[in-house]
């Protein structure tokens, strides 16, 4: 079982001294109000840090090192991260006792409706490019420039080439659970966007858990990554369909 504590304070927390307490928290660059704070875990053995609900998903395995995570200020901390929707700007403001909300008991043994969804959506895909015939690989994995192996639900060729033209990602959360912030899939879909660049691979298809979100479609499209509801099959097969054209289209001219 994953602990996770419940106090509301701890000797270890940091200060937000950029937000004197009662006021609205700014950007520290442009000054900006229209900013977001995000509850993120940190695994202090190799420093991965991704949102809870990431590390949840892999059944608390960190995704960078393969190391279970089991007691916090040993294993991992929590962290708050502060986004900044106007310049971008991404800063950690302090280690965190959480609130309660976010710090409710979270059990590695719990049984996930996810995998229900997962396995569906697996199938659905697979179904999909072998009926449009493309040559694919189900869980490709490649090693990216930094030297990280990258794991994607797919890789799909259009060509003969080494390397995919897109991988498709499914990164689906805990149906059973409260829906994410949005900006707790901004820092999965940033997380994401890394891995894709240093797989050297340009298309990406990621299929996830979210409401409709002016933030997460302009992120998405400003990282070329296609984005698609997890609600809604057909419109993965519409905007697969429309990315093969585009990309043979741009081979063609």
């Amino acid at each position: 079982m994953l602990e996770i504590g419940r106090s509301s304070s701890s000797s270890n927390a940091s200060v937000d001294k950029g937000s004197p307490a009662g006021s609205k928290p700014i950007c520290e660059v442009c000054g900006s109000t229209n900013v977001s704070d995000a509850i993120c875990i940190e695994h202090l053995s190799c420093g991965y840090m991704a949102s809870i609900a990431t590390f949840e998903f892999n059944n608390f395995v960190c995704p960078r090192c393969g190391r279970k995570l089991v007691k916090e200020n040993v294993d991992y901390r929590k962290v708050v991260l502060r986004v900044c929707h106007n310049c971008g700007h991404i800063a950690r403001i302090k280690e965190a006792a959480l609130l309660k909300k976010a710090d409710r008991g979270v059990h590695v043994g719990e049984t996930l409706s996810t995998t229900t969804n997962l396995s569906s959506w697996t199938e659905y895909v697979e179904n999909v490019l072998a009926k449009l015939e493309l040559r694919y690989v189900k869980d490709y994995k490649v090693r990216g420039e930094s030297g990280a192996v990258h794991h994607w639900d797919f890789g799909v060729w259009l060509s003969k080439r080494e390397r995919p033209e897109m991988v498709i990602k499914l990164n689906l959360t805990n149906s059973s659970k409260p829906v994410l912030r949005p900006l707790d899939n901004i820092f999965d879909i940033l997380s994401i966007a890394i891995k894709k660049a240093d797989s050297g691979i340009k298309h990406l298809i990621l299929i996830m858990n979210y409401e409709g979100s002016d933030n997460l479609l302009k992120t998405c499209e400003e990282l070329d990554i296609k984005l698609v509801s997890a609600h809604h099959e057909e419109l993965f097969t519409e905007t697969l369909k429309h990315l093969i054209k585009t990309i043979r289209r741009s081979k063609s001219s």
